[in-house]
């Protein structure tokens, strides 16, 4: 029943839509079951409460109008006070086209009820697609937005580190308390060359790896502070992107001689002289 109700044949029954063998259906059913009365009825009304909502008021002088034109009837003065469209037609007339006459039936009313509906659904539907195509392409661009912010921040949090990198590299440079020594190669090695700068107060050290070869696999190069003859670690360091780049060594408390030897990766406890690459004193 229920199924029956809502599959809008009661709708179209009630706005005349329906053929003569569905209309008899219908008021068959309507004699039937109380239900399908009852939604017959619920239907009608609210078509009406519609076709209420939207009326249109006449003037407020028509009532006046029409009975002073009864009243006067018979006289020229009283088809004069008729609209227009309620006055007899006359002779004036016979040379413009009748209008056909125009009766709205509350049939009529109801169909052209169910078009506004079906019209405005459909302008509904249109205006919908239109809309959500464009919310759609809002946001693709949205997201490529996001995706280009994304970039623009990770290249300028890349920037910001190198800046911070430069500018700390330029503050040890500059600072007048450290002492700066160039290795030069030894023996075969000649010609390689390496620079450290040390702090006697701080006793912290810098090196640059400037033209040492890169390590053969599993070697490191590391850097040793000689005094007195006993060799002090002053820790390993990278190659690679880092051989130009002023890298942090080890703190050294006394040197008289800075060298630089081939290790193992991870560095050794005494320094391979024969792997002495490059040697300076500060």
């Amino acid at each position: 029943m229920q199924r029956y109700i809502s599959s809008g044949i009661i709708e179209s029954y009630v706005v005349g839509l329906v053929s003569e063998q569905e209309a008899r259906e219908v008021e068959s059913a309507i004699a039937e079951y109380p239900e399908i009365r009852e939604a017959v009825e619920a239907c009608r009304q609210d078509m009406e409460r519609y076709v209420e909502l939207y009326a249109v008021s006449p003037p407020k002088d028509i009532r006046s109008r029409i009975l002073d034109a009864i009243e006067n009837e018979s006289s020229p003065e009283g088809e004069e006070l008729l609209p227009e469209e309620l006055r007899e037609p006359g002779e004036a007339a016979a040379d413009r086209p009748a209008r056909p006459a125009f009766k709205l039936t509350p049939l009529r009313v109801w169909q052209i009820v169910a078009l506004l509906a079906v019209a405005g659904m459909l302008i509904s539907i249109l205006f919908n697609n239109r809309y959500a195509g464009q919310l759609e392409a809002q946001q693709v661009e949205y997201a490529s937005l996001q995706a280009n912010q994304a970039a623009l921040k990770e290249e300028y949090q890349a920037a910001m580190a190198k800046l911070d990198d430069v500018t700390g590299e330029l503050n040890v440079l500059k600072d007048p308390d450290i002492k700066w020594t160039r290795l030069y190669g030894t023996g075969k090695h000649a010609g390689q060359l390496a620079t450290v700068g040390w702090n006697p107060e701080s006793k912290e050290v810098y090196l640059r790896a400037l033209s040492l070869p890169e390590p053969g696999p599993g070697q490191q190069y590391q850097l040793w502070a000689l005094y007195r003859g006993k060799p002090v670690d002053a820790g390993v360091f990278e190659m690679g992107k880092q051989q130009h780049a002023l890298q942090k060594m080890k703190p050294v408390t006394a040197v008289q001689v800075f060298i630089i030897t081939l290790e193992k990766k991870g560095g050794s406890a005494t320094p391979a002289l024969d792997q002495l690459f490059v040697a300076g004193r500060p």
